[in-house]
């Protein structure tokens, strides 16, 4: 079962949706990233939240500065209550590792999202990532800083959490021919949160 929740993170929040729907943090102490995310985009933007869960705070937050975003989850009962939160907002359920949507964005967040990936799963995300911005599309995402895994706790369940190791992700990035705009190690303004965000640029 372990093995199954580790590579299959979504499970548990079909599981725990009611409460994290009531527990998420509603502050938006992501603010000062999702402005810069903003400072790079125009009023016709189009932004992907990819592992959006309730879409609250963060999908609220570029509704609230009218921006285009569509939100993306793997769980169904998350995504019912996003769309209930949201319902003129276009919301997709898919894995994020089997991403092909034949659209392109101008920004994708994958805000304590992206974390959720097995390690091993995690280096082929760089040509989803790619192959979903427009050029000059910028990449915010959450991580670790080792190479590892580790396990936390929501709802009474337990929560997976992978990472490459900080070398790793700069590979991975200049792979794809992405430029670091910023790499921000354990924010504490910010939950202790390591933050990338990265400008796509295509040679």
């Amino acid at each position: 079962m372990e093995k199954d929740v580790r590579k299959n993170v979504f499970e548990v929040y079909n599981q725990v949706a009611d409460w994290f729907s009531e527990n998420r943090d509603q502050g938006l102490m992501e603010k000062k990233y999702l402005d810069e995310v903003i400072a790079h985009l125009n009023d016709d933007s189009c932004i992907l939240d990819l592992g959006c869960g309730t879409g609250i705070p963060i999908l609220g937050y570029f509704l609230s500065r009218k921006l285009n975003i569509t939100g993306l989850d793997a769980s169904s009962k998350i995504l019912s209550i996003a769309k209930k939160n949201f319902p003129s907002t276009p919301f997709i359920q898919a894995d994020m590792r089997e991403l092909s949507l034949n659209k392109k964005f101008d920004a994708i967040i994958a805000w304590h999202s992206f974390f959720h990936l097995p390690a091993e799963d995690q280096p082929a995300m760089f040509g989803i990532f790619e192959k979903h911005l427009n050029p000059g599309g910028i990449l915010l995402f959450t991580s670790g800083t080792i190479h590892g895994e580790a396990w936390g706790q929501i709802g009474g369940e337990k929560l997976f959490h992978g990472s490459l190791s900080t070398e790793e992700y700069q590979r991975s990035l200049t792979a794809h021919h992405f430029s670091l705009l910023k790499h921000q190690v354990n924010d504490p303004q910010c939950g202790n949160a390591n933050i990338w965000m990265a400008k796509y640029t295509p040679v």
